[in-house]
């Protein structure tokens, strides 16, 4: 069928091919003329919507203009003037061109003419492509009007109206001549305009009225357009023309699925995209390779949305996915392997019947020659063994386990690096060896580790991750490590019992293999196996252990091997401690292990440096204070190290120093020891500031520093004040900089680490110096006027991790030295309760978390509370009763605000009721159900005190927040009472009506227990004759706890 092409524009002024020429710029010293040239861009781009549409339309023109032959002299004069040099390139080979030449010269041959054409329509086309990269830039960021103020990050200011529009004749020109371009015989034309298409389709979504008329729903011939292109491919007399219409539409389709998958099948015409699927399963069958992969690649796209045409065509697309399985080219079918995973992701039950076969297909691609084939299907096991256990069942696990015979060896094999990257790797090596400077790869990005007080979520901590140090330091994703994580992931879901005896075979021969990488990829299975098969191979640690250490220890290891060796004993950390408690276990292994690590941290290759030193990190995780025996020299070598560390290894020298004290604890700050490494640090510090106070390798430092002077409490005084002193220096040339910002919005969190962690670093002195912090800040000559200011200024900062730190600096100081922030206190708690804000989710819990210890601080005294009680108590509702909303308007769940929120309102109550009691019916339940969840002794007294005065205070409000009917209430009331008894460790059901295994209230909190009985006594006869119906509904534990304990 012949393709219905749109009717082609009209060819392109003179003045657009001359700016093009301008702005390609062969002479790289003729930098002013390109310069002239974007200045004449943006002006007509920005001047008006007609000038925006008539340059826009010329860009369009020109890359549809498939020869400058087609432009008339009069336009081609226009580029002749402007750009004589230029214009013989392009346009040298058209006869009237040539005849109007200089007359004194010969006239070309045949020949001459010939290769001017070549050459010509080479430059041309490059031409075409600037003008569809300048048509596609113009459309995706509108101009803003000429003279439109703005702010520092182009932005218009309010009030200063929005960016251009295309005038609606000029979008249909555009749109005509980009499908048209879709069709062009030269690839790179097709290329330029599926790309704006995709671009501007995908903009469209998120600009609205300037890109309206590219929205999908507004362009009703695109979708159409694009099947009539591949659907003519798709014929067996196709021509040439025609097969490459399909290619740039297929091209085209691609890149829109990828980019707006879900807005495609929703918007574009209903026919179009049902009859889309069939298409594309048809030209898997073509002979041309990039044909069928790029319709292969658009099925796959489909996988996610999965439209009622792909279900309807589910077996003729698992048939064609099956007809290319044994492609000749690796790219095809690495996209069979990948559509077999993405279904296996989402829509498993398509597979399930034919999951034999796929999984002897991806068995043998896992050992694919095409490395990249081999990954895709690495990815299937991977993916598998993440899949919840309903979706699997007994028949696809069991399926699996048949192939691991075949499949663990074969990805053990996979974990090998392949010849061209040892290649790579002994080149780094000898690069280290001789003191090379450091690479990219090296230079890791550093992110501030946040610090929030209170309940908070703790599934988000990703910070310490070790598995990223099981191979080499980069970030590329390859089979080596698909092979390894699938393993681990496969070993947690089946157990050692399916793992070991079809592994342990092929892991003992490559353990003791000759071969150094053979002998490191070994290693590495071993250390992927170690959690899901830890206790079973427990009789072989005997022997494997002592080889690992020997591996590390052996002065011609490789780098490689010495790393893996090093990341592998992490992994079995928690083993060796065992072995320290269990009966006639060897007491000395903890000692040996830190002994072989620190032994390895001096070593010259920096991989190895980095891989000890987090395995070192690791291994103190789980030995804790178990290393105390051996800080003594431990310490001393990571000073050494410090010395000759750079880059990566000395940052995570400074995170194996925080995890030193954060769980080894006070033993680190026992004696001599903190003289042997604090000094040194400060020094390091001090020489990094003096150069450049904002190095990101002071982040970590800052942070360890902040971790110790928690655990060594009194005993950092000797470096207490210089270290203060430092922080606030930090903190004041990072608030230079913020000054000098032209616009507020343009600073990032980034910019504001430096002070972040400088602040953390302070509060961590609070934390271990208590009451003592004052006669410290008092003690600066430099900070002590001006302290309380800076706490203000950090209290207002933009950037909501300033505000989390300074908050958190807040309530330790009301806790530990009330004095420092009395005077500013009313503005701070300002400030605070301003930052209860769902939007920022740390800040807000921090700031909530910090009213609540200023509360505590008052006692009695309401008078610093009371301007901002009303506001306060109106935002803690909203916390409590699950109404909080973003910027959106949508509601805002955040793990840990509402157990915040029920502390402080009680604490608040506990300086005066009447603050919270008036409101308390609104939110009574949703305060009971916060008090239930705090886990704090502490916190949860003092939210239970405040809760009783609240009530007391206004006991109407039971009627009010069960609107007549206070059964609920009562339930809500006596539930949170009950959660006193309920182990930390045991929340199930059974603990309601089996066997009585509620705990006692608390000793300590004796006057808080009296209460209790008191208000359940009072609840009791308020309920009348409706007590029977709530006793009725208790669980039976539940009422021989309130008989037992609360003597009803």
């Amino acid at each position: 069928m012949a393709i219905e092409l749109p009717p082609p524009p009209p060819p392109p002024n003179g003045q657009v091919l001359a700016l093009l020429a301008a702005l390609s710029n062969p002479n790289p010293t003729d930098h002013s003329r390109h310069a002239l040239a974007l200045q004449a861009r943006d002006d007509a781009l920005s001047s008006s919507p007609e000038g925006y549409g008539d340059l826009c339309r010329n860009f369009c023109r020109v890359l549809g203009c498939p020869s400058p032959q087609n432009i008339p002299l009069s336009e081609l004069e226009s580029f002749h003037n402007s750009d004589r040099e230029m214009f013989q390139r392009c346009c040298g080979w058209i006869p009237e061109v040539v005849a109007a030449g200089d007359g004194g010269a010969a006239s070309p041959t045949d020949e001459d003419l010939a290769q001017r054409r070549r050459s010509g329509m080479v430059m041309w086309n490059t031409l075409r492509q600037m003008a569809g990269l300048l048509l596609k830039n113009a459309l995706v960021t509108p101009p803003l009007p000429k003279n439109t103020p703005t702010d520092a990050l182009g932005r218009p200011l309010p009030g200063h109206g929005g960016r251009m529009a295309l005038p609606p004749d000029a979008a249909a020109e555009i749109k005509h001549g980009l499908l048209r371009c879709i069709a062009d015989e030269e690839t790179a034309v097709r290329s330029s305009a599926s790309t704006a298409i995709a671009r501007c389709c995908t903009a469209a979504v998120a600009l609205g009225k300037s890109l309206g008329a590219f929205a999908v729903k507004q362009w009703g011939e695109l979708l159409p357009f694009l099947l009539q292109c591949i659907v003519a491919g798709n014929d067996e007399s196709a021509t040439p023309a025609e097969d490459a219409a399909a290619m740039g539409a297929l091209v085209t389709l691609r890149k829109l699925l990828e980019d707006i998958p879900n807005c495609l099948s929703r918007d574009a015409p209903a026919s179009s995209f049902q009859d889309m699927v069939p298409a594309l399963l048809r030209s898997l069958r073509c002979p041309s390779e990039g044909r069928r992969k790029e319709a292969l690649a658009c099925l796959n796209c489909f996988i996610e949305p999965m439209p009622g045409s792909l279900v309807a065509h589910m077996n003729d697309y698992l048939g064609g996915l099956s007809a290319l399985a044994a492609d000749p080219s690796p790219s095809v079918r690495r996209l069979v392997c990948q559509g077999i995973v993405a279904m296996l992701n989402s829509r498993t039950e398509y597979l399930q019947p034919h999951m034999v076969s796929i999984a002897e297909f991806m068995l043998r691609a896992t050992a694919d020659a095409d490395s990249t084939v081999a990954l895709e299907a690495c990815e299937f096991w991977l993916t598998f063994a993440s899949l919840d256990e309903d979706v699997m069942g007994n028949d696809m696990m069991e399926m699996v386990v048949s192939l691991f015979p075949r499949l663990l060896p074969q990805l053990l094999k996979g974990m090998v690096y392949p010849p061209d990257k040892i290649e790579e790797l002994m080149e780094a090596n000898a690069l280290d060896e001789n003191g090379g400077a450091d690479r990219n790869q090296d230079m890791a990005p550093v992110f501030h580790k946040s610090r929030t007080k209170g309940h908070h979520d703790d599934d988000d901590d990703s910070s310490d991750n070790d598995d990223d140090e099981m191979d080499d330091d980069d970030n590329e994703w390859t089979l080596r490590k698909c092979s390894a994580a699938s393993l681990d992931a496969l070993s947690g879901l089946y157990g050692a019992q399916s793992i070991l005896p079809p592994l342990l075979p092929a892991l003992q021969e490559g353990l003791g293999h000759t071969d150094q990488w053979v002998r490191e990829a070994s290693i590495l299975a071993l250390g992927a196996i170690a959690d899901g098969c830890k206790e079973e191979l427990g009789p072989h640690m005997a022997q494997l252990h002592p080889f690992l250490l020997s591996q590390l220890t052996a002065p011609e290891s490789l780098p490689q091997l010495r790393c893996i060796s090093a990341w592998t004993l992490g992994r079995f950390a928690s083993w060796a401690v065992d072995q320290m408690h269990a009966e006639g276990g060897d007491t000395s292994l903890v000692g040996r292990v830190a002994e072989a690590l620190v032994g390895r941290l001096l070593d010259r290759h920096k991989k190895v440096q980095v891989a000890v030193c987090s395995a070192l990190g690791v291994f103190v995780e789980s030995a804790a204070d178990l290393m105390a025996p051996y800080l003594d020299p431990i310490y001393r070598t990571l000073m050494q190290a410090l010395q000759m560390y750079r880059t990566r290894s000395i940052m995570v020298l400074f995170d194996t120093l925080g995890t030193m004290a954060d769980y080894i604890g006070p033993a680190i700050g026992e004696g001599n020891l903190p003289g042997i490494y604090v000094p040194p640090l400060l020094k390091h510090w001090n020489e990094i500031a003096m150069e450049n106070p904002f190095d990101r390798s002071l982040l970590p430092l800052m942070e360890c520093l902040g971790s110790s002077t928690v655990v060594i409490g009194m005993n950092y005084q000797p470096w207490a004040l210089e270290t203060f002193e430092m922080a606030m220096s930090t903190i004041e040339a990072c608030t230079l900089v913020f000054a000098h910002e032209e616009d507020a919005l343009d600073a990032d969190d980034e910019m504001a680490d430096p002070m972040i962690c400088a602040v953390d670093l302070i509060d961590g002195l609070v934390e271990g110096l208590g009451p003592n912090i004052a006669a410290l800040v008092c003690g600066s000559s430099r900070f002590s006027q001006t302290f309380p200011n800076v706490l203000q200024n950090l209290a207002e900062h933009i950037i909501p991790g300033v505000r989390m730190s300074v908050f958190a600096l807040i309530g330790d100081l009301a806790r530990q030295a009330p004095a420092l922030i009395e005077a500013g206190l009313p503005n701070l708690l300002s400030e605070a309760v301003k930052s209860i804000d769902p939007t920022h989710p740390a800040a807000c819990n921090n700031a909530v978390w910090a009213i609540g210890e200023v509360c505590v601080r008052c006692g009695e005294n309401s008078g610093p509370l009371t301007p901002h009680a009303p506001e306060l108590v109106q935002r803690l509702i909203a916390m409590l009763m699950g109404n909080m909303l973003d910027d959106d308007g949508d509601p805002v769940t955040v793990p840990g605000l509402a157990e915040n929120a029920a502390t402080t309102m009680g604490r608040l109550a506990s300086v005066n009721a009447n603050f919270v009691a008036p409101e308390l019916g609104r939110f009574l339940t949703g305060w009971c159900e916060g008090m239930s969840k705090i886990s704090n002794p502490i916190e949860r007294r003092d939210a239970f005190q405040g809760f009783v005065a609240a009530l007391r205070a206004n006991p109407q409000s039971l009627q009010q927040a069960g609107g007549g009917d206070i059964s609920g209430v009562m339930t809500s009331i006596l539930f949170a009472i009950v959660s006193w008894h309920i182990p930390q460790d045991d929340m199930s059901g059974n603990l309601l009506n089996g066997a009585y295994g509620f705990q006692p209230f608390p000793s300590e909190f004796g006057e808080l227990l009296a209460s209790l009985r008191q208000l359940v006594l009072d609840l009791k006869t308020s309920a009348g004759n409706s007590w029977s119906q709530i006793e009725s509904t208790m669980p039976v534990n539940v009422k021989r706890l309130m008989k037992e304990v609360y003597l009803i």
